[in-house]
């Protein structure tokens, strides 16, 4: 559970980006998960790297070339405000003309599931002194386990149901949580939600195994298919792709299969009879037309109404 003190660090984080003139809870969240993306990253190499000088090796597939050291989060976390912003808005002439927004985009999955949605991203923190604002904040939060980091990042995404105001719908997670409890997620299950947002109903799934069933983790076949298999996330918004693979490697599940395209369009019609259990919260009050839709659905029910259509969706992507 998220304490006081977490909270009131994150509450301090938003009250900054928004006194900086950043506003959109949604650019405020994936502004913030760029940084947390970066401090990641760096931490992952320090472990690496740490490892191999304890056993006199090196590091292999480094995130990190020599090359690129100052993009670095404990690099520069030092440095101030100008040359920090500097470092992100222009290309460095040593370090392959990179600056550290585009090094980050260019990385691709070698650094993991959130790496592959970069494409698109853009860098939109306006000025130094939010930058280094954020940076030395984001720098002094614990997240030493993943319960900590995933109420963190929970807490940060409850902000987008009380804003109100992006266009989203945020399924309360209390009501997640009860859904899940209902169906009793078992380890041979592979879990699909084809509106999947930020990813709530496959990280609610994978804190009930973690609270109901620890001992599963004891078995080498159910890591492999937890880690590899048993989540698919299918969301057309690029920007809670992102969000939704952050969410998902904070509370543990590094590997999720995210798929990013309209569930209901010709794209996605080889999908059916994969998945041995469905949940969602389908987008309501929507309507498309009839020839965006992949034409199998209109089997199930003639109509433009994206509820209707996803449940159409849903009964046939079982197996």
């Amino acid at each position: 559970m998220i304490t006081g003190e977490l909270k009131n660090q994150v509450d301090k984080i938003w009250e900054a980006f928004w006194t900086g003139g950043i506003s959109n809870p949604l650019t405020v969240i994936e502004q913030f998960t760029f940084l947390l993306f970066l401090r990641r990253l760096d931490e992952r190499q320090l472990l690496a790297e740490k490892k191999a000088n304890m056993i006199g090796g090196s590091v292999e597939k480094p995130i990190y070339l020599a090359v690129h050291q100052k993009f670095r989060w404990h690099t520069f976390k030092n440095l101030d405000p100008e040359s920090l912003f500097a470092l992100f808005t222009q290309p460095q002439v040593d370090s392959d003309n990179l600056t550290t927004f585009e090094f980050m985009k260019q990385l691709g999955s070698h650094a993991g599931v959130f790496a592959e949605f970069m494409k698109g991203a853009t860098f939109m923190i306006p000025t130094p002194k939010l930058l280094d604002q954020v940076v030395q904040m984001i720098d002094k939060i614990q997240m030493d386990d993943r319960d900590t980091k995933g109420d963190l990042y929970e807490y940060l995404l409850s902000k987008i149901a009380t804003a109100g105001t992006n266009g989203q719908f945020r399924t309360p997670r209390h009501i997640i949580k009860m859904m899940v409890e209902i169906m009793q997620p078992t380890q041979e299950d592979s879990l699909c939600d084809p509106a999947c947002g930020t990813a709530g109903f496959l990280v609610a799934t994978g804190e009930y195994i973690h609270d109901h069933h620890p001992d599963w983790f004891h078995q080498q076949a159910f890591r492999a298919h937890y880690n590899r298999a048993m989540f698919t996330g299918i969301e057309f918004d690029s920007t809670m792709l992102r969000i939704a693979a952050m969410n998902l490697q904070l509370h543990g599940i590094d590997s999720p299969q995210l798929i990013g395209r309209d569930a209901l369009s010709e794209a996605n019609a080889e999908m059916r009879d994969q998945y041995s259990l469905i949940l969602a919260n389908p987008p309501f009050k929507g309507s498309l037309d009839y020839d965006s839709v992949e034409h199998s659905l209109h089997k199930t029910v003639k109509t433009k109404k994206t509820e209707l259509l996803f449940i159409a969706l849903i009964l046939r992507l079982p197996t």
